[in-house]
């Protein structure tokens, strides 16, 4: 069996506009109404997108562009 695609994914915006609401929306269908909002989370979910399995990677970022995020997008080479 083929290994399925990879995807990392990273979502930005200010502190406190719900960056983490969306991301959890998207996992588990369901929204939340508290949580910590200056964690940053990764999270790994597998998707059908056009008929094939992706797994994606989601960096959840708090609000801040740090280390972790320099660590998780490669750079570009050329």
């Amino acid at each position: 069996m083929a290994k399925s695609p990879e995807m990392k994914l990273a979502v930005f915006g200010r502190a406190g506009v719900g960056k983490s609401a969306l991301v959890v929306r998207f996992l588990t269908r369901r929204f939340i109404w508290e949580y910590d909002p200056t964690l940053e989370s990764t999270y790994r979910h597998q998707a059908t997108i056009d008929d094939e399995v992706v797994t994606m990677e989601i960096l959840d970022t708090a609000g801040q562009v740090g280390e972790q995020l320099l660590k998780f997008v490669p750079s570009s080479e050329g």
